[in-house]
């Protein structure tokens, strides 16, 4: 386990605020960035994770979750100790590591016209390899971005792509992140054409989801009740949904997704690794483990001097939030804290 320095304090904004009704609250960067336009790189992580594919689950909550061993090409369930792949040794396995894993996914939205991070997605894989934890960022966190001053989260990819988002989210949670991925929302289409129709849960019941339909359904927010809190919620859910048909699906889906991940993911510059031999370290690397979706914690909305809506950081809770990834705590600080996760309440 790596020696962690003490925490100084996560790094926030405080605007002034104008009297807006709030919602109850509920690093190390590696120099080369990748960036991917298929969403199979935070699906194929997170949905080799969860409950047993033979026994299904009546929650997805963590605390209930259980362990499964990874698919192998065939379908059939093959050891998490399984050989490296091609090209990689046991020592130059990327992830081969008793250390925290911490990837930053960014999601893009090519469509909306703006270069900001519509999706800012930090996923843990503890030191132990039993917990993997999946934080949803309001885009619209109103925070100190370096050499920027105070904005939404989101705008620091705006002014300095995944280098300065990764650096912010970093400060902010004292998270030392060591993988940036970015994914165009058009892979939602792509992904949920090669698995599905995909099923999720919502308050109306499962939805079967398939192509434009899936890219609707995680890009809305504004006919949404809590806005941007129940799209994420969405994203969440949708991911979630791809985890149960990724158990479920056969080799010849499994290949497709393997092609994709050759053609479109781009890796950072290690010297000898491949993008499809990183995936799969860390398909192995999260294979057997526990997950959970949860939101960051926030002390509601209000808006900037500027007259932004903005969502407003809580300064405490993001304190122990912050201390439980420099600990490596963060599966045990969500379920201590009651922090809203996937399971909290019904998705619209």
């Amino acid at each position: 386990m790596r020696k962690r320095q003490s925490v100084t304090g996560p790094r926030f904004a405080t605007p002034s605020l104008r009297g807006h009704p709030s919602l109850s609250k509920s690093s190390r960067f590696l120099p080369t960035m990748r960036k991917t336009s298929i969403l199979a790189v935070c699906a194929l992580l997170i949905g080799a994770c969860g409950t047993d594919a033979e026994e299904e689950p009546t929650t997805r909550s963590s605390a209930t979750s259980t362990p499964i061993e990874s698919a192998g090409p065939s379908g059939d369930a093959t050891s998490s100790s399984a050989p490296a792949p091609s090209g990689t040794t046991e020592s130059d396995d990327p992830v081969a590591t008793e250390e925290p894993l911490t990837l930053l996914v960014v999601g893009l939205d090519a469509d909306s016209g703006s270069q900001r991070a519509d999706v800012t997605m930090l996923v843990r894989i503890d030191g132990d390899r039993e917990h993997l934890t999946a934080m949803s960022i309001p885009r619209d966190t109103w925070v100190e971005i370096p050499g920027h001053g105070e904005n939404k989260i989101n705008a620091a990819y705006a002014f300095g792509e995944e280098e300065l988002l990764s650096q912010t989210v970093s400060d902010l949670y004292s998270a030392e992140i060591d993988h940036v991925m970015a994914v165009d929302f058009e892979a939602f289409t792509e992904l949920s054409s090669i698995l599905g129709p995909i099923e999720v849960e919502t308050a109306d019941g499962v939805v079967t989801l398939e192509g434009e339909e899936a890219l609707s359904f995680v890009r809305e927010r504004k006919s949404l009740p809590a806005g941007d809190f129940d799209r994420v919620r969405r994203q969440q859910a949708f991911l979630a949904g791809v985890s149960q048909s990724l158990r479920e699906a056969g080799p010849a889906e499994l290949a497709q997704l393997a092609e994709l991940a050759g053609e479109y993911i781009e890796v950072d510059g290690r010297s000898g690794i491949s993008a499809q031999a990183l995936l799969l370290s860390l398909l192995d690397d999260a294979a057997g483990t526990e997950q959970v979706f949860f939101s960051a914690p926030h002390a509601g909305t209000g808006w900037s001097e500027d007259g932004q809506s903005i969502v407003l950081v809580d300064a405490e809770e993001t304190q122990q939030i912050a201390e439980a990834y420099e600990s490596d705590t963060v599966a045990e600080w969500v379920e201590e804290s009651q922090a809203e996760t996937l399971d909290s309440r019904p998705v619209n």
